[in-house]
């Protein structure tokens, strides 16, 4: 598959693909439910509801790379393999929430496939903003839906309710279908006092759990943490205290599309004399688009560009960014490291870390906030105060839904598996036996064919990594050379033989880089005098040269000498002149 807006360097099969079967689809009269991402992990959210031919599919989401395992790699995307077996049977796509983790691999299936998504406003809005940027526009057709509205797509009904969660507009999805209702909780928690004032609809979860609910798909991020969680609203109290007590200029960073926590900073900001400036592309747009269709309500002389921000006293300004999770690219790591153009942390700042950091991502964030402690800077954390809650249930939040909806079956989704675990054993908690919990990896599909359930069936469902940088085709090495070099370095050989017999005329001549040694120069110069020895021994008999073999003689006398010296295995790149 070509991917325009960047090169897919590996395919990643996952253990569930190493024992696929044969079988392509779910028997003509069964249910099936097919996550194909979003299970044993968090993020890359993408399932599969199956029956009779037709095919609904529930998010599309990407999943962030951690940079110790996957250097230079962007995003990481679902494997599209067993969809593309599904042929012309597929209804549509169906959104819960605008989220990258369930959006963001969206305009990489539209290459493959035109599809009609349906979402609510907000998050068809988030979504129309990343199919644009790949200019697939005219690959999709958007259909607004609502909470409490309900959609036919024989043989499926949806049902829409409300939910909270840290994004506006999420819904979760009460599937109909011949054998049973399939509820999909979407990313939720119970909020009493949300910020928009749009509760997740107990009284629609209560009549779906009265109408008898076949399966229940749970969002299983937060389920370890005792309680419940807190509302968002909670947070002002604590963003309102950082402010106020800032000596000079408040950076603060969450997720871009947290609308509602930004509603809270424009409020505190309002409350202390302060302005609030958006930085980076993606926060300029996103508050912009928040604030025309009505999610955001700002302040008069409260929201201001950059520039102006710049001009005035540090005390009484907030700078909002993204780049909570480290990314190298970010306005947020630019400050850090002292390289943004418009912009400088200063002694007596503050940054407010108002997020959470994704797992994999600790190490990175670690890394710019010690950078912004380097500057002067202070910084506050949920460690501190209450700068940030999460936007998924915590266990009680699971157990209340439970409560609510009663379901037959329970399949814990989003999440790592100890989530999962934790999940299962909640359920067990509230009368579901464990022979009705199904604890389901990647390419592992559930069906049902009126009677019992099962889950013995695999389909592909692997990852594939893309980096947005770089066009081209597939190669499978790329990212094995990356972590060679990152770990060990590189050695480029340069070396000039006769064209006749192969005599060496110049060099060989070394360059290394990443390379740890206390005399680099005495050792590569010692490397050199072995790579002229091996050449020379090679061309002992003065035949007509081979060039691919003087490559690999090269090759291994540096990886034999290397090995040898530092007990490293640098990449090794001879460069053969023929003179």
């Amino acid at each position: 598959m070509e991917v325009k807006a960047g090169q897919i360097i590996q395919e990643r099969l996952s253990g569930s693909q190493l024992r696929q079967t044969t079988e392509a689809h779910p028997a003509t009269k069964s249910l099936a439910i097919t996550p194909l991402g979003g299970v044993g992990e968090i993020g890359k959210n993408f399932t599969l509801i199956e029956y009779g031919g037709k095919t609904l599919i529930v998010d599309c989401g990407l999943r962030f790379p951690n940079v110790a395992e996957h250097p230079g790699i962007d995003l990481i995307i679902p494997d599209f393999t067993y969809l593309r077996s599904v042929g012309d049977g597929v209804l549509g796509l169906l959104l819960t929430h605008g989220h990258e983790d369930h959006i963001g691999a969206l305009a990489f299936l539209l290459q493959e496939r035109p599809l009609t998504v349906y979402g609510t406003r907000y998050t068809l809005a988030l979504a129309k903003g990343r199919v644009a940027e790949m200019g697939l526009n005219d690959k999709a057709r958007f259909v607004e839906v609502s909470a409490g509205g309900s959609l036919d797509l024989e043989p499926f009904h949806l049902r829409f309710f409300s939910v909270c969660h840290s994004v506006c507009d999420g819904i979760g999805i009460a599937i109909g279908t011949p054998l049973g209702l399939v509820v999909h909780s979407g990313d939720f928690k119970f909020d009493a006092d949300p910020v928009d004032g749009r509760r997740l609809d107990r009284e629609m979860l209560k009549q779906l759990g009265d109408e008898g609910v076949l399966a229940l798909i749970s969002d299983s991020t937060n389920v370890e943490t005792p309680g419940w969680t807190p509302s968002e609203r909670s947070v002002r109290p604590a963003l309102e205290r950082s402010l106020a007590n800032a000596k000079g200029r408040v950076f603060l960073t969450s997720f871009a599309s947290h609308v509602h926590r930004f509603q809270q900073v424009l409020e505190a900001a309002a409350a202390t004399g302060r302005v609030v400036a958006p930085m980076g592309r993606s926060m300029e747009g996103n508050m912009r688009m928040a604030r025309e269709l009505g999610y955001l309500k700002v302040p008069e002389g409260v929201l201001v560009d950059l520039g102006t921000a710049r001009q005035m006293a540090p005390n009484r300004t907030v700078i909002v960014s993204t780049g909570s999770q480290g990314e190298p690219r970010s306005g947020l790591a630019r400050l850090a490291d002292g390289t943004h153009t418009e912009m400088k942390v200063t002694p007596g700042d503050l940054l407010v870390y108002s997020a959470r950091a994704i797992p994999g991502n600790e190490r990175t964030i670690g890394y710019l906030i010690n950078n912004f402690y380097r500057r002067g800077a202070e910084v506050i954390s949920e460690r501190h105060a209450q700068v940030h809650v999460s936007g998924h249930g915590s266990r009680e939040d699971g157990r209340e839904l439970l409560r609510l909806l009663k379901p037959r079956y329970f399949l814990p989704f989003h999440g790592e598996l100890r989530h999962q675990v934790t999940h299962k054993r909640l359920a067990f908690e509230e009368g579901i036996t464990e022979d009705r919990i199904f604890l389901l990896e990647n390419g592992q599909r559930w069906s049902f064919d009126g009677r019992s359930a099962s889950a013995g069936v695999f389909v592909p469902a692997g990852e594939v990594l893309v980096d947005g940088l770089v066009q081209g085709e597939e190669s499978s090495l790329v990212l094995r050379d990356r972590q060679h070099l990152r770990e060990d370095g590189m050695v480029v050989c340069s070396v000039g033989l006769a064209h006749d017999d192969g005599e060496v005329l110049e060099g060989p001549h070394l360059m290394a880089r990443g390379l740890m040694a206390e005399d680099l120069g005495e050792l590569l110069a010692r490397a050199e005098d072995a790579v002229h020895a091996a050449l020379s021994e090679w061309n002992a008999h003065g035949q007509a040269p081979d060039w691919d073999q003087a490559r690999d003689v090269i090759t291994t006398t540096l990886k034999r000498y290397f090995k040898k010296k530092l007990q490293a295995r640098p990449m090794i790149v001879p460069a053969v002149l023929e003179i």
